[in-house]
């Protein structure tokens, strides 16, 4: 590709209707004279620009401010021709036209002849600084993988070393749970002992405890007979006295009730002798 593809049609739009806009105003060259040095800096500023997308490798913005910048210059071409020329220019002359249109193509070609050049310089630049970084990022990642195989030793040996340390602790702790259950089992085996003994001198005691209650049952037994007989003898002796008792009140009785008989016979005789 020698050029880039762009709507020229645009850029011989601007060229005749700038003419054609002079004349039917009758600019003053003072006017034209301002109004193509604007221009002039807007091209320089454009093909900044234009340089600047090419070397990033943005083709289709480049496209687009081509377009704009070959009206630009086609505005200023007809300042230019404006400025030298002191009859009127007839826009519509087939001569003029022809040779703007030849003009004109030979600065889009020109304009894209740089372009593509800047556009390959810039693929180179950039290839290059992607090597660049691409190493820079192997002697990065080379690095960074040296730094972690560093700390993956000193990790492995802090690790080993805690490995080690607890292991230590472990054994420790073994031989001291060792010396603890040896002493618990012997407390323990003592205190059996001490238990055995008591529970021997508690059967001991039960069994005195039971003959003592046996020897005071029988005891009991024993009063309990002896109470029994005693208040068998009492009942029989108060029964004894309530018969007597029965009979001396019954015996009374009888008495009194011929006492009372003979009071009342003696009473009746007396009246008996006294009536008659």
């Amino acid at each position: 590709m020698t050029h880039m593809n762009i709507n020229l049609r645009s850029a011989h739009h601007a060229f005749i209707s700038c003419i054609a806009a002079a004349n039917q105003q009758h600019t003053d060259p003072a006017v034209l004279r301002s109004v193509y040095q604007e221009k002039l800096d807007r091209l320089d500023q454009g093909m900044d620009v234009l340089y600047q997308l090419a070397s990033a490798g943005m083709e289709e913005q480049i496209a687009l401010l081509l377009t704009t910048l070959l009206q630009e210059w086609a505005i200023k071409e007809a300042i230019e021709l404006l400025l030298r020329s002191h009859d009127p220019i007839d826009p519509a002359n087939q001569g003029l036209n022809n040779a703007f249109w030849e003009k004109l193509g030979r600065q889009h070609q020109a304009l894209s002849c740089e372009l593509l050049l800047q556009l390959q310089r810039g693929r180179e630049e950039r290839a290059l600084a992607q090597e660049e970084r691409a190493r820079s990022w192997q002697a990065m990642a080379l690095n960074a993988f040296e730094k972690q195989h560093q700390q993956q030793q000193h990790w492995q040996g802090t690790a080993l070393q805690w490995v080690e340390h607890q292991q230590q602790l472990n054994q420790h702790w073994f031989e001291n749970q060792q010396g603890m259950f040896n002493h618990f089992q012997q407390a323990n085996q003592q205190w059996a002992n001490t238990a055995m003994a008591g529970v021997q001198q508690a059967q001991l005691g039960v069994k005195q405890w039971y003959d003592f209650a046996a020897s005071t049952q029988t005891t009991v037994a024993n009063m309990l007979a002896g109470s029994e007989h005693r208040q068998a003898m009492v009942v029989e002796q108060a029964m004894t006295r309530a018969t007597t008792k029965r009979w001396i009140s019954k015996l009374m009785i009888i008495g009194l009730v011929m006492l009372g008989m003979l009071a009342l016979f003696g009473c009746s005789f007396f009246a008996m002798m006294h009536l008659y």
